[in-house]
């Protein structure tokens, strides 16, 4: 099955278009996104590392409602899914583990300071307007955790009318139902002072008792996923005060409600009756100011609260009960200044605190003070005959009162290239050290914790070529290499009988490329196409004997697959009917090889490959825009898991109606 969508996605991928819009207003193809991951704004394809974008028009033709949803087809991306969209998510990116992503909102960090994870089943796509993947080690940009890279996602700014309301519904299999609402308003007073704001709220649940089947030796028997439900809430606000392009000030607040089953492994029958509560709550101040032509500042101040409880019912009555809670609370306070003395010489420095502490019945009390001062640069230089080379030189400090390794330098330097002047090829190259502080969990576990730990240490490299041009439809190729060399990482490791500590023993390699290619079409005067492809294959390597003889070494580490393919085909139709605007189709297809499930590499999970589709239609009428959609997830009935012991469900669908007034 899977070489035959491979093949199909190829073939539509060179059939000659009617009609190739090749430069100029006329083209079908948008002005290149400016992305803001490396801090300094610059088009993507100047950046000196891979940045994939998702904007908020592919967003909404995804068949899912969460961020792993559209994370899931990003390419060199694997999700670790424990069970469909009730279980925890979380990310590797370059084949490195999910503590070594980084996961941002609007600049500012996500990753909880327990674990160094961020659950990504736990955001809403609702209200995004974009999400850059920066792949490579970023450290000397963002601090700790950013070994593999860093997710940035960005939310909805200002509105762009005076006045908007938008009204989703979705309904579909295994009790599934979601409604988002979103009021947007933006009006003016005096001649240059404007206030906006945007309110929305959504509720999305479902009793998610999915059919699944489960082979046991020659045997594959029909079952039905018990205790996974979910229900979750979210309220978002923005408010914002702006004075022409001279300063604004933003106040947000955000706050989600998720609420699960969380049924475990299962291994031919279902026990696991454990729930999971997780309440979250961010509120901030954003203050920009325009200093002079060339000077500009941005300040921030956020407020974190995350309580997340774990507790199974089933051994309340035992000897050994299961019901842990963990409060997490983060304040940050940050401010940067972006100098533009000329078109050829840019730099934003600035200055971070983070104080964190936790309180948990499985955990001492622990706290954490984290400062940093940092500094990025742009240079700009013509070479000759229209080549441009541009130089990106970044350094940063970081304090952590917690550890015994308190200070932490790191620095990046990165290259992007363009050799001729009329041709969009771009060369990019970045080399820097990177690092991932000590948890919460590693450091202060009852009994077992161990506040000797230092920093997991790591060393980049990543080189690539970027390659826009016009040949039977508009085409960007994009290629890249990638290796991170990490030491010092932190496993829990048997000390003494059955008590298991962490410890900074392990050496891993982690090598892969990167390859893609997306183009798009105009077939006809009124129907666009957009196809893109991507593989990628990366190993993750354990470099070191945690004991003598140790079979784990040279091995690839568990749960993470060497290869990857992802596909995907979106069509959209322009009418020239005054009720009916378009008719839009797409498929999204996703392979990934086998993933070892123990250090020795002698069991794994088999590859799996799905394909996923929707047909949609959009109408206008009166000021109202509606869409519908039918969405079908795993259209060909796989059986798969993505992890052992979580399987996926069989073919299941979902009615979208989305009303918008403005």
């Amino acid at each position: 099955m899977s070489k035959f969508i491979l093949i199909l996605l190829i073939l539509i991928l060179f059939i000659p278009a009617r009609e190739v819009i090749a430069s100029g207003q006329d083209s079908i193809v948008t002005d290149e996104i400016v992305v803001e991951s490396n801090r300094l704004k610059m088009k993507n394809s100047e950046a000196p590392n891979k940045i994939q974008v998702i904007d908020a028009e592919l967003l909404g033709r995804l068949n899912g409602s969460r961020l792993p949803d559209a994370l899931n087809l990003s390419d060199a991306v694997f999700i670790k899914d424990y069970g469909y969209n009730s279980g925890t998510k979380t990310i590797s990116l370059n084949a490195t583990q999910s503590e070594h992503t980084l996961v941002l909102i609007d600049g500012i960090r996500l990753n909880s300071r327990q674990n160094a994870l961020y659950d990504l089943s736990l955001f809403d796509l609702e209200d995004i307007e974009r999400i850059e993947i920066s792949k490579g080690g970023s450290s000397a940009l963002y601090g700790s955790d950013a070994i593999g890279g860093v997710i940035n996602i960005i939310t909805s700014r200002d509105p762009k009318k005076p006045f908007s309301i938008n009204i989703k519904g979705e309904t579909g299999s295994y009790g599934y139902r979601k409604f988002y609402g979103k009021l947007s308003q933006n009006f003016k007073f005096g001649l240059i002072n404007n206030i906006s704001y945007n309110i929305s709220a959504s509720d999305e649940r479902a009793d998610n008792k999915f059919k699944f089947n489960f082979k046991n030796g020659l045997n594959i028997t029909g079952y039905e996923r018990e205790n996974s439900d979910f229900n979750t809430q979210s309220v978002n606000l923005d408010v914002k005060y702006s004075q022409s392009d001279e300063m604004s000030l933003k106040y947000f607040a955000r706050y989600s409600s998720f609420s699960r089953g969380v049924p475990g492994i299962f291994l031919g029958y279902s026990t696991g009756t454990a729930r999971q509560e997780d309440k979250i709550v961010m509120t901030g101040f954003s203050f920009d100011k325009k200093i002079s032509d060339k000077i500009f500042s941005k300040s921030d101040l956020t407020y974190q609260y995350q309580n997340q409880k774990y507790y199974d019912p089933a051994t309340f009555n035992l000897t050994t009960v299961i019901n842990s809670f963990y409060k997490l609370r983060r304040i940050t306070a940050s401010s940067a200044y972006s100098f533009l003395p000329s078109d050829k010489f840019n730099i934003e420095s600035g200055m971070e605190l983070n104080l964190d502490d936790i309180s948990s019945n499985d955990t001492e009390e622990g706290k954490a003070t984290q400062a940093a001062v940092f500094a990025v640069t742009k240079y700009f230089f013509n070479i000759s005959n229209g080549s441009v080379l541009t130089i990106y030189p970044s350094a940063r400090y970081d304090y952590f009162s917690n550890i015994s390794e308190h200070n932490v330098i790191t620095g990046k330097f990165g290259i992007n290239f363009k050799p001729f002047g009329k041709t969009d090829l771009h060369v990019k190259s970045s080399f820097g050290n990177n690092f991932s502080a000590p948890t919460f969990n590693e450091l202060y576990w009852k009994d077992i914790g161990n506040k000797d730990l230092k920093p997991e240490k790591s060393l980049s490299f990543d080189a690539g070529l970027y390659y826009k041009f016009n040949f039977a439809a508009v085409n960007e190729i994009e290629v890249s290499y990638y290796n991170i060399y990490t030491k010092d990482r932190i496993v829990w490791t048997p000390v003494s009988g059955s008590i298991w500590r962490p410890l900074n023993i392990q050496k891993v390699s982690s090598e892969g490329i990167d390859a893609s290619l997306r183009s798009e079409f105009m077939l006809s005067k009124y129907l666009l196409a957009n196809v893109g492809i991507n593989y990628s294959f990366g190993s993750a390597i354990k470099k070191s004997e945690d004991f003598p003889g140790d079979p784990s070494y040279g091995k690839q580490l568990i749960y993470l697959p060497k290869e990857m393919v992802k596909g995907s085909i979106m069509m959209n139709y322009l009418t020239t009917s005054k009720l009916l605007k378009y008719v839009s189709f797409s498929l999204f297809y996703n392979f990934s090889t086998r993933r070892y499930t123990n250090f020795e590499n002698t069991q794994f999970v088999p590859r799996y490959d799905f394909l996923d589709g929707n047909i949609g239609a959009g109408f206008k009428f009166s000021g109202f825009e509606t869409g519908l959609r039918f969405i079908v997830n795993n259209i060909l009935n796989e059986d798969y898991t993505v992890l052992p012991g979580y399987p996926m469900p069989l073919r299941n669908y979902k009615i979208e109606i989305n009303l918008k007034y403005q």
